[in-house]
């Protein structure tokens, strides 16, 4: 059974790459959901993986590339506090996780030349985030702040996987905390 939990954990990253991976490229053509997003979670080792998706919509109010000074800043803004994803996601605090690494796209705000604005366009924002937690086995929870943030997100769709087994969960403004 010890055996079955790693391969079980490979099978699932290799997964969550692969959707990323095919994410970035159909990104266009996906189909969301205003108001929902997803978050999935793996654990390797001392290493916790955690990836969020969201339509823009639910992020800045509008999925076009920005057009005035005030939406520009709008995205500035969300892109930082992106950056700084302890504000939004709150792990069990014994565990003692440390971001290690962001990865953030979102091409119609990170594009450099001029974005289509194309109305009938869905944009979406995938943020990637590594952990090296001291204390792994205290790690057990995930409590989501980001609703007090982003209040049009009604709902997340979260999963996780990790040595303990799966846990997925609808989490909304009343239910917030994701445990495993």
């Amino acid at each position: 059974m010890k055996k079955l939990i790693p391969i079980a954990l490979f099978t699932f990253l290799q997964s969550l790459t692969a959707w990323a991976s095919a994410h970035e490229a159909h990104e266009a053509h996906e189909a969301h959901v205003h108001g929902v997003a997803t978050l999935s979670l793996a654990q390797d080792g001392s290493k916790l993986f955690l990836e969020f998706d969201s339509p823009l919509d639910n992020l800045l109010g509008f999925e076009h590339a920005p057009r005035t000074d005030k939406q520009k800043q709008t995205a500035r803004d969300l892109l930082d506090l992106m950056h700084k994803p302890a504000t939004l996601i709150k792990l069990t605090a014994e565990a003692d996780c440390q971001l290690s690494t962001v990865k953030l796209l979102a091409p119609i705000l990170q594009a450099t030349e001029k974005a289509s604005t194309n109305k009938d366009e869905h944009a979406n924002l995938h943020a990637e985030y590594e952990y090296t937690c001291a204390r792994v086995a205290a790690l057990k929870s995930l409590q989501l702040s980001l609703f007090d943030a982003f209040p049009a997100i009604r709902q997340v769709e979260a999963q996780m996987a990790g040595p303990r087994g799966q846990a997925a969960a609808t989490l909304t403004t009343k239910q917030r905390l994701l445990t495993w």
